[in-house]
């Protein structure tokens, strides 16, 4: 009898625990952000920037748009408990020109909004 109510202890215990155990190993949800690059001068550049942010633990996913004035919008999908925003910004900023592996030309536009919570 001792048996079966030391069980039945333990069963109640792990019913409620695991719940709570269970949501410290859930992922979060992947995060969305928009990165404009700049400083963009062929086609090239865009499949390059997206090949260096995929090599990144964290990033899920990459699409751009069609390069326009020497820009393209980036769509990014990332596990932010992995990779931060500001690291996605400095990955970009550090990825070697597709013409020129001697020069990282590209720049991520900064939002106004942004400076200005800043000051």
């Amino acid at each position: 009898m001792k048996s079966v109510f030391s069980f039945l202890i333990v069963a109640i215990c792990l019913f409620f625990a695991a719940p709570s155990a269970f949501a410290q190993f859930k992922a979060s949800e992947p995060q969305k952000a928009l990165v404009q690059v700049v400083n963009l001068t062929c086609d090239g550049d865009m499949p390059t920037i997206k090949k260096q942010l995929i090599n990144q633990d964290g990033i899920e996913s990459v699409e751009f748009t069609k390069r326009a004035s020497g820009s393209s919008s980036f769509t990014i999908l990332f596990n932010r408990d992995v990779i931060s925003l500001d690291q996605i910004h400095k990955t970009i900023e550090k990825t070697p020109g597709c013409d020129d592996k001697t020069t990282m030309p590209y720049r991520v536009k900064k939002d106004k909004k942004a400076k200005d919570a800043k000051q």
